[in-house]
């Protein structure tokens, strides 16, 4: 059993290795290129199937998108879906939202993919509507190897998870939730991998470490951590006036000119989190890859940080609506699935001419503290 536990690990770590060569491979020909040109068609979708939820996070990047009046009904229906998404059997696709659960339809959507040969990367929740009915839809689809990976939000224990989250209750619920999917996996043998995610923030900070016990608690082994993604006013305006956006409303990112975080309180309570995962042998990941040295530049407001990003060169980001943005932050509309195809919007100038821009500037300002951002 001993070599077997070795043998897991090296294996992860030997995967990842040449997950990361062939990227570079990739991006690098993007990048010697510099045309912002990046083939025919995306790696993969990022579909925001609803931006309406039952939630109020207080650090919540796309909050003001949340529960716009009037504009939720423009959810593609189904039929609409199927007629825009492209026919491209293996094309993986991720949903997002909002909170994906709030669709009636949610199920219907993911089935939907599954039938046109799509994979699902991954797909984000609360938790707090996997009724016993969702969680066994969900484990019958990863039993048939479509859905791999749903991500939880958790931001710590119990009163401290409901404070962040804005509704009391939301951890009692978010733990029913998950222990019914967790029951439905098993009786259905479906490998689902569950992450519990948990994003650093002024409120759960002194408590980061115990996310360990929450882990156990919830009966899940893997953690993700997100760096608060934020940016201040002076940085959204930059942005805008960059990348050529109408006004700063096409930014989408908390902006703030204080975070109310120490870099050296952030930096410990990382280290103490990393360390206890090891010691109960949970995995962890940390998105973006902010390393020790770069802690203080990334909580220092305004403080520049070099990077790069090739998420727009890799991603394609579709709005409930169908309407495709240049990526999360940057809500520039590139084009409109309900009237061209994808192929046809991923090769055209709005996406390429952004690309290009984003290449000569290396990282818009906005793009220096965001969970795609790689950071040097």
């Amino acid at each position: 059993m001993s070599l077997r536990a070795r043998a897991i690990p090296a294996a992860r770590r030997a995967a990842a290795m040449v997950r990361g060569w062939r990227h570079e491979r990739l991006v690098r020909s993007f990048v010697r290129a510099g045309t912002g040109r990046a083939g025919r068609l995306p790696r993969g979708v990022v579909y925001e199937a609803t931006m309406r939820c039952n939630l109020r996070c207080r650090f919540c990047y796309v909050g003001d998108l949340l529960n716009r009046e009037g504009e939720w009904h423009e959810e593609l229906d189904l039929g609409t879906l199927q007629r825009v998404f492209p026919e491209r059997p293996g094309l993986q696709v991720s949903l997002t939202g909002g909170e994906v659960f709030v669709r009636r339809d949610a199920l219907d959507v993911l089935d939907l993919f599954r039938r046109k040969g799509y994979r699902c990367g991954y797909l984000t929740t609360n938790g707090t509507l996997i009724d016993e009915e969702r969680a066994n839809a969900l484990a019958a689809l990863a039993r048939t190897g479509f859905l791999k990976h749903i991500s939880v939000s958790i931001d710590g224990p119990k009163d401290l998870h409901d404070a962040a989250r804005g509704v009391t209750g939301t951890f009692e619920r978010t733990a029913a939730g998950l222990s019914r999917l967790r029951q439905a996996a098993l009786r259905a043998g479906a490998p689902l991998r569950v992450t519990i995610n948990t994003t650093v923030s002024r409120e759960v900070l002194g408590a980061l470490d115990r996310m360990v016990d929450v882990a156990g608690e919830l009966g899940v082994d893997a953690i993700g951590l997100n760096h608060l993604m934020f940016s201040t006013p002076g940085e959204v305006e930059e942005t805008a006036r960059l990348a050529g956006a109408p006004d700063r409303s096409a930014i989408a990112t908390c902006v703030t000119d204080d975070p109310g975080l120490a870099p050296a309180a952030v930096r410990r309570q990382v280290a103490a989190l990393r360390d206890r995962c090891r010691e109960r042998n949970i995995r962890f990941d940390h998105r973006p890859k902010v390393t020790d040295a770069l802690i203080d530049a990334y909580y220092t407001p305004g403080a520049p940080l070099a990077g790069r990003c090739l998420y727009p060169f890799l991603h394609a980001r579709v709005s409930f609506s169908g309407k495709a943005y240049f990526c999360p932050f940057i809500r520039i509309e590139v084009g409109d699935l309900t009237r061209s195809p994808l192929e046809e919007i991923w090769s055209g100038r709005p996406y390429v001419d952004l690309r290009r821009r984003l290449l000569e500037q290396g990282l818009f300002p906005v793009c220096r503290r965001c969970c795609k951002v790689e950071l040097r």
